[in-house]
């Protein structure tokens, strides 16, 4: 039996958004899934980018049978760059993930998970057997929990940096931002530009409050067009 990279990313992906749901108790939360496997942004930064406030994930998702070579030759590029920049690499270790995954009779998929950093490097243990949905929880908990923080500026900086060691330049992707509530409803905002995931919490609330005064105040202008319309027709028949 195959189990095919993108069939593990939907359900982690559906898993993600139905764990976050239920934990969202009260207000809103804006975040970015970025599925960018087979797009220009998985060869410069991989196959998941989750960017939410306080949280970010780079995520590169593995089929065990694999053996493709393409995520060593990233790696031997990355390494060298920040392996003198203790912080960098503590951030890599937060955010950049190696999740490999395989068939598994009993639970459905076995999966392997370790920071990327690790993930090729022979002195470090081996990647650790960690259920799916666990990771998936650990994710959802994380986004809760620090959605009122500050982002960490460097996390951008990590990014840019991971895009620089594959030699990758603009590509011109950009990006959704899906905002919801505790109740269920939602909205999306586009972004011209990917990188651009960087507002907190607070940044997201204030926009959100600015565009909706924007629509009200179109919507207030249309029907004063409207009425001026009718007036003036009103008028012309007398």
């Amino acid at each position: 039996m195959k189990l095919y990279e993108n069939v593990v990313i939907g359900n982690f992906l559906y898993g993600l958004g139905v764990s976050i749901g239920g934990r969202l108790k009260s207000g809103y939360l804006p975040g970015a899934v970025s599925l960018l496997q087979q797009t220009p942004e998985d060869k410069a930064l991989g196959d998941v980018l989750l960017d939410f406030p306080g949280t970010l994930r780079l995520i590169e998702f593995k089929a065990q049978a694999n053996r493709s070579k393409k995520e060593l030759t990233r790696y031997r590029k990355l390494l060298p760059t920040i392996q003198e920049q203790q912080e960098m690499l503590s951030i890599s270790r937060r955010v950049h993930w190696y999740v490999e995954t395989a068939p598994f009779p009993l639970k459905g998929v076995e999966a392997f998970f370790s920071p990327y950093l690790d993930a090729f490097d022979t002195q470090k243990p081996a990647k650790k057997p960690f259920a799916l949905e666990r990771f998936i929880e650990s994710v959802a908990d994380d986004v809760i929990s620090s959605r009122n923080d500050e982002r960490d500026t460097q996390e951008k900086d990590y990014l840019k940096l991971v895009r620089w060691c594959q030699g990758t330049g603009e590509t011109g992707s950009g990006a959704l931002i899906v905002v919801v509530d505790s109740g269920g409803g939602m909205e999306f905002v586009a972004l011209e530009d990917l990188m651009a995931l960087n507002m907190s919490h607070q940044k997201w609330m204030t926009y959100r409050q600015e565009r909706e005064l924007k629509m009200e105040r179109a919507l207030e202008l249309e029907l004063e067009k409207k009425e001026l319309r009718m007036e003036r027709g009103w008028n012309y028949g007398r």
